[in-house]
């Protein structure tokens, strides 16, 4: 390398480091000590992926302290126990937070497949009126005043209610805050209150603050109400005259470019950038639904996900297919590192090569511990064929190792705890749910039936398929 190069690398490694803008998140939570904060922003609000910025151990002070860098604001958050944590954070500023009191989960919030955490707005040191988050967590308080002490009237239809006044009279406590990204999320917040109102259905809030408006992917007020405009919007759509061919842009051109041809009579979506994002969140949407083939789907995201000129909306395309693949036959299930009962790390591609019959339960049900029991007899005249591995939501690792053990079952048992995640991962809704996976690592049957539904004869049906018996 050329000293000239050498000088030129330096220089930019310089102006790069000068351009990262840098948010630290700092502060003091004696109750937390020893614990690992990890803070998270969603990756998009489509699929409400997420994505770790940053994390910090709380020292036995309890102080922590972490960076990360971003050039926008962003929605951040981090899990406490019953909590979901939040802040709204931008560009170049140090925030000196304040963690809640300390509430764990209880057994019943573990167990819960549909448990939703408390949202909990942080606080910090050293704020002022001025600051993003005070105004936002101010403007919350109001918001909702009024939202409750109008939604009987809404529910009602009640024709006495004056919408225009209700949010003029909010609006007139914020006139002179000029914060942009504050500006943005009132504007969307009130027109959701018109939304619910039905003072405006759903194409005149496109067209009044979608269509000629500014994208703000990492605005939450205006992302839930995209969310909302625009659902089941291909299957709307699809039923008018000039739209009835999105059915056959998808199942049977599978065709990006004539679907966005399709979608283009509609006035609503004459503006390209907000085209291909609602028909990301359809996509997404439809995959939940049985009115389009799933492959024909993929087929339109991946050509969406190669033609787009916007970065975000190939990295929304990049998380549904994540999203929706991880549980389809012929796709790869979500990986995980769990512990056995003697404290062995299992990964799942330790049992590649071999096909795997993937149980998730607690041992605290009986429905679960009646299926280990006829396992138990079936296990021994086909464990040369497959292995029978068990996730256990069990409260600690020495629980399920003291049943395992007094039980004596010849399955593998691995323990949720240090990959909690891994219940949604696999989208576990009921004790017990089943996979069954193949040897290369691939999902067979998903999800798979469980002893009493037949599952000897679909096993059968692959290994004989496969020329394994």
């Amino acid at each position: 390398m050329t000293k000239v190069n050498f000088f030129v690398l330096v220089f930019l490694s310089i102006i790069s480091s000068t351009l990262a803008q840098d948010v630290v998140l700092k502060g003091n939570a004696l109750e937390y000590a020893g614990e690992t904060l990890s803070f998270f922003t969603y990756s998009d609000w489509i699929t409400n992926t997420e994505a770790k910025l940053t994390e910090c151990k709380v020292d036995e002070q309890g102080n922590f302290l972490c960076s990360f860098s971003t050039n926008e604001t962003l929605y951040v958050y981090v899990k406490l126990g019953v909590y979901e944590a939040y802040i709204f954070i931008e560009p170049e500023k140090e925030y000196e937070i304040i963690l809640p009191e300390r509430k764990e989960k209880t057994r019943a919030d573990l167990l819960n497949p549909y448990f939703t955490p408390i949202l909990y707005h942080l606080g910090f040191e050293k704020t002022s009126k001025e600051e993003l988050n005070y105004q936002l967590a101010y403007f919350d308080e109001i918001y909702k005043m009024m939202f409750e002490k109008t939604s009987y009237a809404i529910y009602n239809k009640d024709p006495r209610l004056d919408v225009d006044l209700e949010i003029s009279s909010v609006d007139t406590l914020f006139k002179n805050v000029r914060i942009k990204y504050f500006r943005d999320f009132k504007k969307y917040q009130f027109a959701s209150y018109r939304h619910f109102a039905y003072q405006q259905k759903s194409k005149s809030i496109s067209n009044t603050y979608y269509l000629n408006n500014e994208i703000l992917y990492e605005n939450p007020a205006y992302m839930k109400l995209f969310n909302q405009v625009y659902k089941d919007y291909f299957q709307y759509f699809g039923r008018t005259k000039s739209g009835q061919k999105i059915f056959k842009d998808i199942a049977k051109y599978k065709s990006i470019t004539l679907l966005k041809e399709t979608l283009g009579q509609d006035s609503i979506l004459t503006n390209e950038a907000l085209k291909e994002l609602v028909i990301l969140k359809c996509l997404h949407d439809e995959f939940y639904n049985d009115v389009f083939s799933r492959s024909a789907m993929l087929t339109v995201l991946d050509s969406l996900a190669l033609q787009t000129s916007f970065a975000k909306h190939k990295r929304i395309a990049e998380n549904i297919r994540k999203k929706v693949t991880k549980l389809m036959v012929g796709f790869y299930p979500p990986e995980f590192k769990l512990y056995d009962k003697d404290n062995n790390l299992i990964t799942l591609n330790s049992f590649k090569g071999e096909y795997v019959y993937l149980g998730f339960c607690t041992t605290a049900s009986y429905a679960c511990i009646k299926e280990f029991e006829m396992l138990r007899n079936f296990y021994k005249h086909h464990k040369n064929h497959f292995k029978i591995v068990f996730i256990c939501l069990d409260e600690s690792l020495e629980q399920m190792k003291k049943f395992v053990e007094k039980k004596n079952y010849p399955f593998t048992f691995l323990h949720y705890g240090n990959q909690s995640k891994v219940f949604q991962d696999y989208d576990i809704r009921t004790y017990p749910t089943y996979y069954f996976i193949d040897k290369e690592g691939k999902l067979k049957l998903s999800p798979a039936p469980s002893i009493d539904q037949k599952l000897e004869f679909a096993i059968y049906k692959i290994l004989k398929a496969n020329g394994d018996i």
